[in-house]
């Protein structure tokens, strides 16, 4: 598929690696619409001349208004990035754990995009080449001890990527994965280790969802990846720092 001239949305597209990708998608013709809390971010979007739709992944009802709202503008979308993800630090072995930003992390990380992508299919459905692109983590493929929510999550996350993909198969839905590395974005703010910058990342990986590859990252992580499943105490190792 080539991203030109085609109808897409983007949760979690007023900043980092959404912003990046409905920028440099708007710049090649395609009617980009940006999805995000309602708030100041969401406003710039528009300003700076994007659709934007109202929407909070960790609310049901925040969901389903935005699903009604994209139905009743558009008459069908090509490719919906489901890019929104919020990650907190916490000690699980603490006796006060912060049970509201677990369901919160939970939500917007994994069962929110998926009621969203079901309300999305419709729309996907009318289009004679679609593609859902779910950005996940390699911390979805071995967990980082202090980030075990987010983890567990973005683990979910591959999982409903792959099983989505199967059920879709017989569609012209494509259903593809995007695993960025450490990215200078909000998310990553005070973390002191080398940051990838979102616009590098999608500039390398927009060709490889372009050939529709399975997954779209670095080569860095992908050998990061192969080393999960290869030699998994060296994964471990890698990301702790040792």
């Amino acid at each position: 598929m080539q991203f030109n001239d085609r109808t897409i949305v983007i949760t979690g597209g007023t900043s980092g690696i959404g912003q990046c990708l409905a920028r440099t998608l708007r710049d090649r013709r395609n009617e980009v619409i940006v999805l995000g809390r309602a708030g100041e971010r969401l406003d710039r979007m528009a300003e700076e001349g994007f659709a934007t739709v109202p929407c909070d992944l960790g609310d049901p009802s925040s969901i389903e208004n935005a699903a009604h709202q994209l139905a009743q503008r558009w008459s069908r979308v090509d490719v919906l990035f489901n890019n929104a993800g919020v990650q907190y630090n916490y000690d699980l072995t603490s006796e006060v754990l912060p049970v509201g930003r677990i369901h919160r992390e939970i939500d917007i990380d994994l069962s929110g995009q998926i009621l969203f992508t079901q309300l999305m299919l419709p729309l996907l459905s009318r289009s004679d080449t679609a593609m859902i692109v779910n950005t996940t983590s390699g911390l979805g493929a071995y967990p980082k001890a202090d980030g075990l929510v987010y983890s567990a999550a973005k683990a979910g996350m591959r999982s409903f990527t792959v099983g989505l993909r199967n059920v879709l198969r017989s569609t012209s839905i494509r259903v593809l994965e995007l695993i960025p590395p450490v990215t200078d974005t909000g998310m990553t703010a005070g973390r002191d280790e080398q940051k990838m910058d979102p616009q590098a990342f999608v500039d390398i990986t927009l060709p490889q969802l372009e050939r529709e590859r399975k997954i779209a990252t670095t080569g860095q992580l992908r050998f990061f990846l192969l080393l999960t499943r290869s030699i998994p105490g060296l994964a471990r190792r890698i990301l702790e720092g040792k």
